[in-house]
């Protein structure tokens, strides 16, 4: 009986999936439509992609740090109440950081390298969250909302100190939004600099498809920061070997490569964890795990690639260039699409929403029966 009840309260973790990612795009599919028609392309791609992505650290801090259960009132709120107060937490974490962000380090200007200090943050953030458990902010308070709090802030110092060491846009000379300023003066151009620190999320994604194997049967992860130093080694590493293979090796345009590989396969890992409740080969032991799970992965970022690709032109009226000499249109777009609107509904719909109204639905079907 108790069997029966629980199969009732979470239906099967596939349909459930499928369903949400349905639901997932649907969403995402009206926002970029809204804002498109609303205000334009440019509109949409610079300021609510940019939105979006500022407070996406603070997300994967809720999800993970929180877990959904802070503020402690929140854990005791029913759906869609609770959905409803953790997505505009998350929106209330936008108005604060995107003005905040943009008058410090972006000086008040919003251009292409302020959007890569913010693309870069959602990879840091992960790197903090996860490889390394928040960890030192977890040394320094026990208290959960000043922990979480905390490692937001974290996070977005420890972005700086890389993206000043890391990136470059000299290149950028001559540009109406370039000044000596706002240019970090780091040790790479900036393109690759980004390319590489997408390439490592992806990464970052990867290993946690294989749980952390086989750093994990090294060290154990509460062993900090041990843990996220061993762990952020393999990650660059792997990193490393993968760019060098696609960009230096087979000779693919940076920017190109970030947009069909990296983004594609951080998406892809997103469909297959998050939306499949960490449950698809739940019963397989670690690597056979990984490399499944990274199988369908792949199938799903190659997929979504040709999804979006293929869309394009009906949210903006025509089709986009390519490459550096069309400003890398198409590639911003995808990208933006992807990680800046479709990565925050997928936490949203996942997580903040537990995925109702699907599980309510299908619960309701199931009694029918």
């Amino acid at each position: 009986m108790n069997d029966v009840q629980e199969s009732e309260r979470h239906p099967p973790f596939l349909v459930t999936g499928i369903a949400g990612i349905f639901v997932v795009l649907a969403i995402a599919a009206a926002l970029v439509a809204g804002f498109t028609r609303a205000y334009g392309t440019d509109f949409y791609l610079l300021w609510v992609g940019t939105f979006f992505m500022c407070a996406t650290p603070f997300q994967i801090m809720m999800a993970v740090v929180w877990r959904h259960e802070i503020p402690a009132p929140v854990a005791r709120m029913a759906q869609p109440l609770k959905g409803l107060t953790l997505t505009a937490m998350f929106l209330l974490a936008g108005v604060i950081l995107m003005p905040t962000l943009l008058y410090t380090v972006g000086q008040g200007v919003l251009t292409p390298m302020f959007v890569h200090y913010v693309i870069q943050s959602v990879g840091v953030g992960l790197l903090v969250i996860i490889i390394f458990g928040g960890w030192p902010v977890t040394k320094l308070t026990d208290n959960n909302i000043l922990l979480g709090v905390g490692i937001v802030i974290y996070c977005y110092l420890l972005n700086f100190v890389l993206f000043k060491l890391f990136y470059h846009y000299n290149f950028f000379e001559g540009a109406p939004f370039y000044t000596a300023a706002l240019d970090p003066g780091g040790l790479f151009n900036g393109i690759t600099a980004l390319t590489f620190a997408v390439t490592a999320v992806a990464m970052v994604m990867v290993v946690i498809m294989f749980e952390m194997w086989p750093v994990s049967k090294l060290v154990q992860p509460d062993n900090q920061p041990v843990f996220g130093v061993l762990g952020t080694v393999y990650i660059l590493v792997i990193s490393a070997a993968v760019y060098y293979l696609f960009v230096a090796v087979i000779g693919m345009e940076p920017m190109d490569f970030m947009v069909k590989g990296p983004v594609c396969v951080i998406f892809g890992a997103f469909l297959v964890d998050n939306m499949m409740q960490f449950q698809l080969f739940a019963g397989m032991p670690q690597p056979a795990k990984g490399i499944a799970k990274s199988a369908v992965c792949l199938i799903a970022a190659a997929g979504m690639y040709q999804l979006y690709r293929a869309v394009l032109p009906l949210f903006v009226g025509s089709d986009l260039s390519v490459g550096p000499e069309g400003g890398y249109a198409q590639e911003v777009w995808i990208a933006t699409a992807m990680l800046g609107i479709t990565f925050p509904v997928i936490n949203i719909v996942s997580g903040a929403f537990e995925f109702w109204p699907v599980r309510r639905e299908e619960r309701a079907e199931l009694q029918a029966k």
